[in-house]
């Protein structure tokens, strides 16, 4: 072979290597990125609840039609001293956008989400966190309604915090959760697989990311999962600006995506993203999740956690 036939195979070999790389074998088509088209559109805020504070919000669409949002609360102004002293609660609405208060779902319940999974029987999983002995235990629940929840059971025994969220694909749960380390530097968020009953069958992964804020994840597809963790810019627990950072998650393989969500907030602001799920309205897929609007480090007691709704559209592009 002459050196000019050696540079051409060279250059072929290079060449279906990187195509190679960067086909979605399964089915051609990967999320290149996230599109946020239209400012959000708020749901409710904790005063139209007659809430002191709302809190680790999210929204599942029911099997029988219509939506419930999930959120921990307390009555009183800001951040109770006590942060168990947050209850989950309940609201369901016809349209995905106005939601009537329907009750208490369980006392003491922090960090908490709901899921529907491919159970008959028992289609809806709580995640949430509880005191157990003295420790930060995570905790799942079943439920046959959505309201009454039974049959708990230990997840962890170690600290595990912020919203901790469950994608169901089958007879398995993905949960992301936000590993707390000291002096709360440096957290990442872990991903670890459960069956519908609680078994652990994976090795907890911690994923990308650093200086993190919650464990935001949804599903978005069967094979795709998008995280949207809220980043600080600093790594020493101020909390002056955010952003946010997205992140397609494929099984164990992570990777970041252009994302504008940031171009929604205001210099006076401060959100932190929580639970977000994708659900359908009017034949239109969007986006819902939880925003705070105001730091951590200003007033506790005039904290106020606004509820909204993004139009989300999700890129693909065949290789």
């Amino acid at each position: 072979m002459n050196n000019r036939s050696t540079i051409i195979y060279s250059f072929i070999v290079v060449l279906f290597l990187l195509t190679g790389c960067c086909r979605n074998d399964k089915n051609g088509e990967e999320i290149s990125a996230v599109s946020f088209p239209e400012p959000p559109i708020e749901l409710v805020d904790n005063e139209a609840f007659g809430m002191g504070l709302i809190n680790y919000f999210n929204i599942i669409q029911l099997p029988e039609g219509g939506y419930r949002m999930y959120f921990s609360g307390n009555e009183n102004s800001g951040i109770a001293e006590d942060e168990f002293g947050q209850n989950l609660y309940w609201a369901e609405s016809a349209d995905g956008f106005h939601y009537d208060l329907k009750g208490k779902v369980m006392d003491k319940l922090i960090e908490s989400s709901v899921s529907v999974v491919d159970d008959p029987e028992w289609p809806f999983r709580l995640i949430g966190n509880q005191i157990e002995d003295g420790k930060h235990c995570m905790f799942l629940w079943k439920s046959k309604d959505g309201i009454s929840f039974s049959e708990r059971k230990m997840l962890y025994d170690f600290k595990h915090d912020t919203q901790n969220t469950l994608v169901p694909r089958g007879d398995r749960m993905k949960l992301y959760s936000r590993l707390t380390q000291e002096h709360f530097q440096n957290r990442r968020v872990t991903l670890t697989e459960f069956t519908l009953d609680g078994d652990q069958v994976s090795d907890t992964e911690i994923l990308a990311g650093d200086c993190l804020y919650n464990s935001a994840a949804c599903k978005v597809d069967e094979r795709y999962d998008l995280m949207f963790p809220t980043y600080y810019n600093t790594h020493g627990g101020t909390v002056d600006t955010c952003c946010f950072r997205t992140y397609v998650v494929d099984g164990s393989y992570v990777r970041q995506l252009p994302c504008e969500l940031n171009r929604w907030i205001e210099d006076d602001e401060l959100w932190a993203l929580a639970s977000p799920g994708f659900i359908t309205i009017g034949g239109e897929r969007y986006l819902a999740f939880a925003t705070r609007t105001r730091s951590h480090d200003q007033s506790v007691n005039g904290m106020v956690s606004k509820y909204k709704l993004i139009k989300t559209v999700i890129d693909y592009k065949s290789r």
